[in-house]
């Protein structure tokens, strides 16, 4: 049983690094290769919507491909290359958007949503720019995707001791932060043991 426990615990902590020098006790890094590679795994998505705009009736299609996010320091930012095609005119654009990152201490959660992330769509008249709308798609990266943070799973580990005895050690984290850096996201914690509860 004591093994069973000691290893349960360990398990708990997969993925978190752990450092005994000054500083954090557990650190959690999700990299900006890691965003990217969710949005190639959503890949191209198309649309399509009706315009009538100044007695011009018609449809107009898009395609948003090449999607990425980039991290640097205390920002994210979200951009995918549009192709437009009203009628006969094309044309090509950028999508633009921010990206809110959080982390949820309740729920031990690291959060990566985008915001509205949007490209407009026009077409020309006799050589004269005619705004048709805006195509927000951020909507197509949601719902948001989420990583675990750098708590342990259970609050808890009970120890099993020389004589049929056991004692519970109470783990407790502190001092959570997260910060965007170049290229990558880092949520750190220190971790207090002790035997006792923790006041609630």
């Amino acid at each position: 049983m004591h093994k069973k426990t000691i290893v349960l615990f360990a398990l708990s902590f997969i993925f978190v690094q752990f450092s005994h020098a000054q500083g954090p006790d557990a650190v959690v890094v999700v990299r900006q290769s890691t965003l990217n590679g969710f949005l190639d795994a959503v890949g191209p998505v198309s649309g399509k919507a009706p315009y009538d705009v100044l007695g011009l009736k018609g449809e107009y299609t898009w395609t948003v491909k090449n999607a990425r996010i980039q991290l640097k320091p205390n920002a994210a930012d979200f951009s995918a290359d549009a192709s437009v095609k009203v009628g006969p005119f094309e044309y090509g654009s950028v999508a633009h958007g921010d990206v809110e990152i959080k982390y949820h201490q309740e729920s031990n959660r690291i959060s990566v949503k985008v915001l509205k992330a949007s490209f407009e769509v026009y077409t020309k008249f006799f050589g004269k720019k005619i705004h048709l709308g805006d195509v927000d798609i951020s909507k197509f990266y949601r719902p948001e995707f989420e990583f675990a943070g750098p708590q342990p799973v259970q609050p808890s580990v009970l120890v099993s001791l020389p004589g049929d005895q056991s004692k519970t050690v109470y783990i407790t984290p502190f001092n959570q932060n997260l910060r965007v850096e170049q290229d990558q996201i880092v949520v750190t914690s220190n971790l207090k043991f002790s035997d006792q509860p923790p006041p609630k």
